[in-house]
């Protein structure tokens, strides 16, 4: 089961994602970038996809053959965001602060 990168609404289709389908919930266009298995946000023209046009919009409706829904687990209700290495490194910085400050509070 699919789901649209702008709201979560869960997006049932069996069958190719149409290109002019759009959210339910939020109006946003499914066969978008955004919502593609291809999608990344830090590899080379931002498609893991060699063959893949480069799209300027990708959040925008696109007409990419390579196109594949990206089918995403159920989870919570809180998403978990891909997060670049220096703001992991940061946040790892930030527990273990956290943790020695814990630990000397006493």
């Amino acid at each position: 089961m699919g789901a649209c990168y702008k709201c979560g609404e869960p997006f049932l289709s069996d069958a190719a994602v149409p290109v002019d389908a759009v959210c339910q919930k939020c109006s946003s266009w499914l066969h978008a970038c955004a919502n593609c298995l291809h999608y990344d946000e830090y590899a080379k023209n931002k498609c893991r996809e060699a063959r893949a046009p480069f799209v300027f919009d990708r959040q925008g409706k696109n007409e990419c053959a390579y196109f594949r829904f990206k089918i995403k687990p159920l989870q919570d209700d809180k998403p978990n965001k891909k997060m670049s290495p220096r703001a992991e490194e940061k946040m790892k910085e930030s527990k273990a602060r956290d943790a020695l400050n814990n630990l000397f509070r006493s």
